[in-house]
């Protein structure tokens, strides 16, 4: 945000920087993951783009770092579409093992083995964070149900943590995912679901301590933001360009009007909506068993009305939730 614009609404940081809110949600849920982790075994968050998944791995794991019951490893890698198992087991033997290990040998049994002395000398329960899940290779997590159940048998025990979209919800639960889906425990982050007004006011209190929230945004702003925003990203990102366009117009504190000017009219339709859900282009022609060329067009509801439907009534089979309050499918679904 431009310093200008800070000066004017009476900001001392940028949106980006507020930290942490926690809601009753945010505190069951990670009382029940890390209840969740002490048994072992799978455990997958779920929520759409911008709901504060990676935020609440973070937080878990510092919890469960300062507690000292169970020892926290991570996986660092950015492309997790490449991620192997090889890989998951780097992450682990580098978080567990001390210098006097040595490198994790490459060839396959000697690399389990040296795995399997660091995690029994651990004498905790241990648990393996993986962002980003719903990207992981299917064989991959066929491997890393393997590991778990070979830590078992010695002794020790060993926890998987996924964060991903609802997409990698669907996926455990198809029938060709039984192996490791029937041996997953799901858990779905809603973030801030319906307390996105307290959260924008507690934003404005954060990053501007000593100016009332409403001489900032007027409350029909404030509400109408409230009504159209979801996650914590929309709001940060559009309260941004909000305040941004009323310093333009020179006007304090921002209106509806402003509002209706900055937020983008189609941020709810099919093709936003489902890219939330973490199906994109590519995903959907491979998840339908169709040409990109024609998830595009149903996208931009240029397909006749009946495969419309056909294609909407697969997808809502399929346990991809398509219709709410801020969803414009099912207008587009009846309308083509």
């Amino acid at each position: 945000m431009l310093s200008d614009v800070m000066e004017h609404f009476g900001l001392s940081q940028s949106l980006r920087q507020a930290g942490y809110i926690e809601t009753d949600h945010h505190r069951q849920l990670l009382r029940d993951l890390k209840a969740a982790i002490h048994e072992g075994g799978i455990i997958a968050i779920t929520g759409i783009v911008g709901s504060g998944k990676t935020l609440l791995l973070g937080r878990m794991q510092d919890q469960l770092r300062h507690e000292g019951q169970i020892e926290v490893a991570e996986s660092l890698v950015f492309d997790v579409p490449r991620v192997t198992l090889s890989t998951l087991k780097l992450a682990l033997y580098d978080d567990l093992a001390t210098d006097k290990d040595g490198d994790l040998p490459s060839k396959p049994e000697k690399s389990e083995r040296a795995l399997m002395q660091v995690m029994r000398r651990c004498q905790k329960p241990i648990v393996l964070c993986i962002d980003d899940g719903h990207d992981m290779h299917g064989q991959t997590l066929r491997g890393l149900k393997q590991l778990i159940e070979k830590t078992s048998r010695r002794g020790g025990r060993l926890t998987l943590v996924f964060a991903g979209h609802p997409r990698l919800k669907n996926d455990l639960r198809r029938p060709s995912r039984e192996e490791t889906g029937a041996r997953t425990t799901l858990f779905e982050f809603e973030g801030i679901k319906g307390h996105q007004r307290r959260y924008i006011t507690w934003l404005l209190e954060q990053c501007a301590a000593e100016v009332d929230p409403l001489e900032i945004l007027t409350p029909d702003a404030l509400e109408l933001l409230a009504e159209r925003l979801v996650t914590p990203l929309q709001i940060q990102h559009y309260l941004t360009r909000l305040l941004e366009q009323a310093y333009r117009l020179g006007e304090k504190p921002a209106t509806p009007a402003i509002v209706n000017m900055t937020l983008a009219p189609d941020m709810h339709d099919l093709e936003p909506t489902l890219t939330r859900y973490g199906y994109n282009v590519q995903v959907l022609s491979e998840f339908l068993n169709i040409r990109q060329a024609e998830v595009r067009s149903f996208l931009h509801g240029q397909l006749p009305p009946g495969r419309t439907e056909e294609l909407h009534h697969q997808l809502l089979a399929a346990g991809i939730p398509l219709s709410g309050p801020h969803s414009a499918i099912e207008t587009h679904a009846a309308t083509g």
